[in-house]
């Protein structure tokens, strides 16, 4: 019965009807969230800020708004050229706007032509710069090692390299760096821009029996052509495999660092998890999976969104620990960087019928799935996806900016900008407000500044106060907040303003309630808050 009482509650909280009114921080006076000054549980990278940048949407890359709303995103890294079509994008063939060029693949895939549409390297050197962004890039697994090792070339090279690429296995001569260096000096950018994180191929398990082989699923859906890990990792009579093609380029760049495609699991898809490891586990730089929380995700309820809300407590944890076990039964051990180089609500926009990830309670989603990434210490974390274009099916999208309306921002995309504004370390915070309801994550800045950030998963204010382990008193800080009216609505308001900026510095933070050095705070329903504190 009390279990019955307590699960009410929640959703009466949820749904924020018949549920008790707004707490004052007074009210609250016993809910605490106490900064551990002295546990460093993680060091933050920009890698935890990553989105991908697809290559069907060329002419939009170079749109004044679009550029500016990805500038302000909060984003760091962006992942390119865009999913599967990774495994059809033959760089050199876009590049040059031909349909092909001597490369294993045409640009844009088999039978099609070069389209306007169709996004160049340069076109995505020149939408990085102008947006202060670094990117993570995909060679396509059907390429030769030297055609993979040319592109880190035209991207990191310098034209005056006389270091030879070699003759691939299909006669093209890849002659030298500096050759392809000085194409992207041609095509407008004498400077290098500088890729450090690659990966060999897109979801290759997943390889088509028209291309893979009859092996392959009967359901496949990525033009690769294998879908036998250990074939992917050492290649066959025919084609270069990950550790060939890994060798190539970073003779070129010892510098970058190459991930294998890998699986949360180590027994799908023909033991392809298990077959990489076996075979790659002592050299990868990183394994990449790409662990959507959903198929078809829960009903658009409260009892549903409970669920949603409280997934990324459980699914981020939970995978890397079962990933650190593979490794240890199939890497010796090691204790490989795991990339989740895609994530988001639902795998498919197809299966998201009830649109969730367009409502606010997929930015709460997103908002949890960082600081639970950072927690336990994912080496990278890509949401798909910045810009996509929505389902025909449902109507639902994926995209940040929607591609199709403006570059609208959805609910989801201001997650990234309050954990932009974190800082560079993750502290220990314990808090006696239960998780369900608010959760919390506390950073340091600097030796004087400490940040919290805060979600209010609930339909109710929660006032708490925030204090320090070593009892040091707070002097000032400011606040700033993204909230919604419902989990389902679309739009959100920022520091009380619905007319949100490009940039969102424009609008002045909240000030902050400091009491004989503690600080007090209303947390908003449905919000995430980032509270700056100097304590010095």
């Amino acid at each position: 019965m009390l279990k019955t009482i307590r699960l009410l509650f929640v959703l009466m909280i949820l749904l924020g009807s018949a549920a008790p009114g707004p707490r004052s921080a007074q009210a609250a006076s016993g809910n605490t969230l106490t900064i551990q000054v002295n546990q460093v549980v993680a060091s933050i990278h920009p890698l935890m800020r990553g989105s991908n940048a697809p290559s069907w949407l060329a002419d939009r890359y170079s749109n004044a708004t679009f550029r500016s709303r990805t500038k302000y995103s909060g984003l760091k890294y962006l992942r390119l050229p865009g999913g599967s079509w990774s495994n059809m994008y033959g760089w050199l063939g876009c590049e040059m706007r031909v349909h092909q060029v001597g490369t294993s693949q045409p640009c844009g895939g088999e039978g099609e032509n070069w389209s306007s549409w169709i996004t160049r390297p340069t076109d995505y050197i020149n939408f990085l710069r102008a947006t202060n962004m670094q990117a993570i890039y995909i060679v396509n697994v059907n390429a030769s090692a030297q055609e993979s090792a040319a592109l880190v070339a035209f991207f990191n090279g310098d034209p005056s390299d006389t270091r030879l690429i070699g003759v691939d296995r299909y006669g093209q001569d890849w002659q030298t760096v500096g050759h392809w260096a000085q194409l992207r000096v041609d095509h407008g950018n004498p400077q290098p821009f500088k890729i450090r994180y690659w990966e060999v191929g897109n979801e290759v398990y997943g390889a088509t029996q028209a291309a893979g082989g009859s092996s392959c699923m009967s359901w496949g859906w990525e033009n690769a052509w294998t879908c036998d890990g250990a074939k992917y990792i050492n290649g066959d009579a025919t084609h270069d495999g990950y550790l060939s093609i890994r060798a190539a380029m970073r003779a070129v760049d010892p510098t970058i660092r190459v991930g294998a495609v890998g699986l949360e699991d180590m027994k799908s898809y023909n033991n392809w998890g298990r077959k990489v490891l076996q075979n790659a586990g002592s050299v990868m730089d990183y394994y990449v999976i790409h662990p959507y929380p959903y198929g078809t995700p829960p009903a658009n309820t409260a009892a549903g969104w409970v669920k949603i809300l409280a997934k990324p407590r459980q699914h981020w944890p939970a995978l890397k620990s079962s990933l650190q076990t593979a490794f240890n039964n199939y890497a010796g051990g090691r204790n490989i960087p795991i990339a989740a180089s895609e994530f988001n609500l639902v795998y498919s926009h197809d299966l998201d019928t009830q649109k969730m990830m367009k409502r606010a309670g997929n930015m709460l989603f997103m908002a949890e799935s960082i600081g639970q990434a950072i927690a336990n210490q994912y080496f990278m974390f890509d949401q798909w996806s910045l810009s996509n274009g929505c389902s025909y099916v449902t109507a639902s999208c994926y995209d940040l900016l929607l591609a199709d309306d403006n570059f609208s921002r959805q609910p989801q995309y201001f997650a990234f900008p309050l954990w932009a504004r974190f800082g560079n370390k993750m502290l220990g915070l314990h808090s006696n407000v239960a998780v369900s309801q608010l959760s919390a994550y506390a950073g340091r800045k600097d030796a004087q500044t400490f940040t919290v950030l805060v979600i209010n998963k609930t339909g109710t204010t929660i006032g708490a106060k925030v204090k320090f382990s070593d009892g040091r008193p707070a002097v000032n800080g400011n606040a700033n907040v993204i909230r919604a009216t419902s989990l389902n609505a679309t739009s959100v308001i920022y520091n009380n303003s619905s007319n949100i900026p490009n940039n969102l510095s424009a609008i002045a933070p909240l000030p902050l309630p400091v009491h004989n050095g503690i600080v007090s705070y209303n947390f908003p329903p449905y919000s995430i808050t980032l509270l700056q504190i100097t304590a010095p």
